[in-house]
């Protein structure tokens, strides 16, 4: 089983105007098929950050899913434009000698500015207060043996209910062995302090909640992203990879066989972290 600190530690190349990093993916990071999209994104991120330096707050991340990665996967990164305040990259993240996923980083220094405006946490149970689901391995996407989670509010996939937002706690598991231990209880694994580890953490950590629409199906059904947008509202190498995030998720639409729901994530202190917009496909 491969570790995710082991995957985000491999060092990217430095090319002329970019990054190349490359990965060879085990199959217990499979979602279905394909690697584990949060994963995919994380790689895709570690090389452009290799090619856009550490000096800028990564702001949003744009990802659109081409085709199944699985085994080695290579992201391609280069910086499009460095501006006085903003830094745009893209990169390919390429498997089997195809494009698997394409992706924009946008990174943008901090700046005074009177428009300014909250987004609270919904009033919910704390971690310590919630069971962890257990991973089932002949019911769930392999991905999941790597990370806890505690549903604070929804319903479960395939269960048959109306159709509600849904809220979960999760986090790494191997960032914090102990299954209630909190941040500050244990060090961080050498593998994951690192700023741009902790950064992967968080975006692979964004791609973790089922569609809340799966959860008004009464049998199993394949569903896959298609399209991801994640907006950061606060430095993601700033969050302890020991602690929970907290994902609030809706379904804004659902037709034809397309989903549009939107997550927003908060840390474990209410502070707001990042909002994620996708658009999914289910296949039932």
């Amino acid at each position: 089983m491969q570790s995710f600190s082991s995957i985000v530690a491999q060092a990217a190349e430095i090319t002329e105007g970019g990054a190349v990093l490359r990965a060879a993916i085990t199959e217990d990071w499979l979602q279905g098929k394909a690697v584990f999209g949060g994963l995919q994104g994380a790689l895709g991120l570690l090389a452009m950050r290799a090619a856009v330096g550490d000096a800028l707050p990564l702001r949003a991340l744009q990802v659109t899913f081409v085709a199944a990665a699985e085994g080695e996967a290579i992201a391609d990164a280069t910086v499009v434009r460095r501006g006085r305040a903003v830094t745009h990259a893209q990169c390919t993240l390429s498997s089997g000698g195809r494009p698997a996923a394409l992706m924009v980083g946008l990174f943008g220094a901090a700046r005074e500015s009177k428009a300014i405006a909250g987004m609270p946490m919904p009033e919910l149970r704390s971690p310590a207060d919630l069971r962890e689901a257990p991973f089932l391995p002949e019911r769930m996407p392999g991905f999941l043996r790597h990370y806890r989670q505690r549903w604070a509010g929804g319903a479960i996939p395939y269960s048959g209910q109306p159709l509600k937002p849904s809220s979960m706690w999760v986090r790494l598991r191997e960032a914090n062995p102990g299954e209630d231990a909190g941040p500050g209880e244990q060090p961080v694994p050498a593998g994951l302090d690192a700023p741009a580890a902790r950064e992967a953490n968080v975006v692979a950590l964004c791609d973790m909640p089922p569609s809340p629409v799966m959860s008004t199906l009464e049998r199993r059904a394949p569903g896959a992203s298609l399209t991801w947008l994640l907006e950061f509202l606060a430095d993601p190498r700033t969050v302890d990879p020991r602690t929970w995030l907290l994902l609030h998720t809706e379904t804004r639409h659902a037709a034809e066989g397309y989903t549009s729901q939107t997550a927003r994530v908060w840390d474990v202190s209410g502070c707001p972290v990042a909002v994620s917009h996708q658009t999914t496909a289910i296949f039932d």
